[in-house]
């Protein structure tokens, strides 16, 4: 990738020397001389790296600094200055600089240097990717009141460095849930790092989670830094930590007891600061009470416990998430389901939760044939008898749910219609009278 470099110097005969150089090693650059200047560049260019002089005429370097450290996604610099000072070198690093050299530079170690500012900035690059993919494929849909709550809880507990143990079902979205706390944390702009603790071999536990260094081990070829240190000052999701073995999770407790990860073939141990975040589908305090999972560990993992609701108990969210699904399957717009259709779906009950539901509704927009789903594709589609069926949460008797469907069907009627009763009646393709004592009967709303 080609990067944008900045020389920030008002001696000309340096900045042009530096150019030069980082020519010759194929790294274009433009120079300004003052920092002024560099602000303005810096709207328009977005550079990647700034070799920064600190003695400018105007704003002096480091009141540069302290304008770059206030902005969001700001550049990599690499201060370069004739201020030998080593509170002046602590200052600009205290202000986000990577580096601070002293002129004179030796050309290879300003290459060397700027090689390295290069990587850095490339890896803050892809974290800004990352992240922006996280946040618009993590969306929580949802206005239900075990939703509303939830969002709530996830709105405080989420700016704390808190230890958070996300509980729920298969499918109910505990991936979810950590990458909103991840999000709306001070944490946001560092690391997110995934874990997930059943896919790894109990041999390579240690090794996957806290690193090696090469030759360790048969099979060991080049260092491996792990999942904690690459999460370092960020975050580590643990996901499903209630398939941990026993063995694993002693090692674990260790590291979250100490924050120090001791790297296979290396005696030294690192320090590592770390917020963690775990989920379980799992009944963890059952798991301990049967010698299962280890107690020191669920009370250290379990600080501030979040429940994810499974979606009996929200299904007045299935409209929504069924909408949100077909714009996601079909971004043009063109699939929508009938009323009878929706009104069959939130008559349903879905084992595997809001995973199912969005299967459910991808096999119904690859085999439909129409643009609007019907309600006998959507009995036809299902994914088996004894994988959705209809609910009886609310009523165990056919006539009873024969109502909740009813009720639905012409709630979702009304709705399409924006209240529209005779609108409505057509649609269903029943006489508005009818309709009308059946609103009333209801409880609904129409015009």
């Amino acid at each position: 990738m080609l990067h944008k470099i900045l020389i920030v110097d008002d001696e000309p005969n340096i900045a042009r020397s530096f150019s030069s150089l980082l020519a010759d090693h194929g790294l274009k650059s433009d120079t300004v001389g003052t920092a002024e200047d560099a602000a303005t560049f810096c709207q328009t260019s977005d550079p990647a790296l700034i070799l920064l002089d600190l003695n400018l005429p105007g704003q002096s370097g480091i009141d540069f600094l302290k304008r770059l450290s206030g902005t969001a996604h700001s550049p990599v610099v690499l201060v370069i200055s004739g201020q030998g000072e080593i509170n002046t070198a602590l200052e600009a690093i205290k202000l986000g600089a990577c580096d601070y050299l002293e002129k004179p530079v030796p050309p290879e170690k300003l290459i060397a240097s700027v090689q390295a500012a290069l990587r850095l900035a490339e890896a803050q690059r892809q974290r800004l990717v990352m992240v922006d993919q996280i946040d618009a494929g993590s969306n929580i849909v949802g206005d239900s009141p075990p939703i509303r709550e939830l969002l709530a809880t996830i709105a405080q507990v989420a700016p704390t460095d808190t230890t958070v143990l996300v509980e729920g079902e298969n499918g109910t979205g505990k991936e979810l849930i950590a990458a909103r706390l991840y999000l709306q944390s001070k944490r946001r702009d560092k690391p997110f790092v995934k874990v997930n603790c059943p896919g790894i071999p109990e041999t390579l536990f240690e090794s996957e989670l806290f690193g090696h260094k090469r030759g360790s081990f048969t099979g060991a070829v080049k260092d491996h830094p792990g999942k904690f240190m690459l999460a370092d000052n960020g975050t580590i999701f643990l996901d499903e930590i209630g398939d941990l073995p026993a063995s694993c999770q002693a090692k674990l407790l260790r590291v979250l007891e100490t924050g120090e990860v001791e790297t296979l073939g290396d005696s030294a141990r690192k320090q590592v600061d770390v917020r963690v975040i775990a989920a379980t589908n799992r009944n963890l305090q059952k798991l301990v009470s049967d010698g299962h999972f280890r107690e020191d560990l669920y009370y250290r993992i379990s600080v501030f416990s979040l429940r994810v609701p499974p979606l009996r108990e929200r299904t007045e969210d299935i409209p929504l998430l069924v909408g949100e699904f077909l714009k996601r399957f079909d971004p043009s717009g063109k699939t929508t389901l009938s009323p009878d259709a929706l009104a069959y779906l939130c008559t349903l009950e879905y084992p595997g939760n809001v995973r199912q539901l969005k299967n459910h509704i991808e096999r119904l927009c690859i085999l439909s044939r129409e643009q609007t789903i019907q309600f006998t594709d959507a009995v036809a589609r299902l994914d088996g008898p004894s994988s959705i069926t209809p609910t009886d949460a609310d009523a165990g008797s056919l006539t009873e749910k024969l109502r909740i469907f009813e009720r639905l069907t012409i709630s979702n009627a009304l709705t399409a219609c924006e209240g529209n009763i005779a609108e409505a009646a057509r649609l269903l393709g029943v006489d508005r009278g009818n309709l009308s004592r059946k609103i009333k009967e209801y409880g609904l709303k129409g015009s």
